[in-house]
């Protein structure tokens, strides 16, 4: 339940065009404000829903900079393709000082256990967009080596991809290339 006050709920309900509807009845709402009036300091309890699991808002805290995960010589085990080692470290270096991402969901705290990722407490993860070059949406899903070890990226259904960096404790980086199927950490190497 939230609190809000007499005057924030008028206003709302007039700018909601709820204004002729809240003249036009005065039974209802005569007996709605006699009971407002009983509230102290005008507060009153305003019920809001609560939303589904799948239309929850996740939770995205505020960056913190971190030292590190600044990219480095290289990733152990060492990825193979140049374009996304490149791709890693330009979203390392913008996660690490923390520089605005394209998407609302980047840094978004990532709480859906998956098999491959380490159980942690809630908060732990955030989740980051790996935008790989000349993999437009449409794209067939492709290999990638790491370590000597081939995985195969999703298909590239949206402009966000299948591929993914989770960062723990701002200090921990796993790569999955297949939209949480699949996790890679990658150690890097100074």
């Amino acid at each position: 339940m939230k609190k809000t006050k007499l005057p924030l709920l008028i206003s709302a309900l007039l700018l909601a065009g709820l204004g002729p509807v809240f003249a036009a009845s005065p039974a209802p709402v005569y007996d709605f404000l006699a009971d407002l009036g009983a509230a102290p300091a005008w507060e009153i309890a305003v019920s809001t829903p609560t939303a589904a699991a799948d239309d929850r808002a996740y939770e995205k805290p505020r960056c913190k900079p971190s030292d590190a995960i600044l990219p480095g010589k290289t990733f152990s085990p060492r990825v193979s393709d140049e374009r996304r080692v490149r791709a890693i470290n330009d979203l390392l270096a913008r996660i690490a000082v923390c520089t605005p991402m394209p998407y609302d969901n980047d840094g978004n705290v990532h709480s859906k256990p998956h098999n491959g990722l380490p159980a942690k407490p809630s908060g732990y993860y955030l989740e980051y967009t790996l935008i790989v070059p000349n993999r437009p949406t449409g794209a067939k899903p492709e290999p990638v080596v790491i370590g000597g070890v081939t995985y195969m990226t999703g298909a590239v259904l949206s402009p966000r991809g299948p591929e993914r960096l989770m960062i723990g404790d701002h200090r921990e980086v796993y790569y999955t290339p297949d939209h949480y199927t699949t996790f890679v950490y990658l150690d890097i190497v100074r």
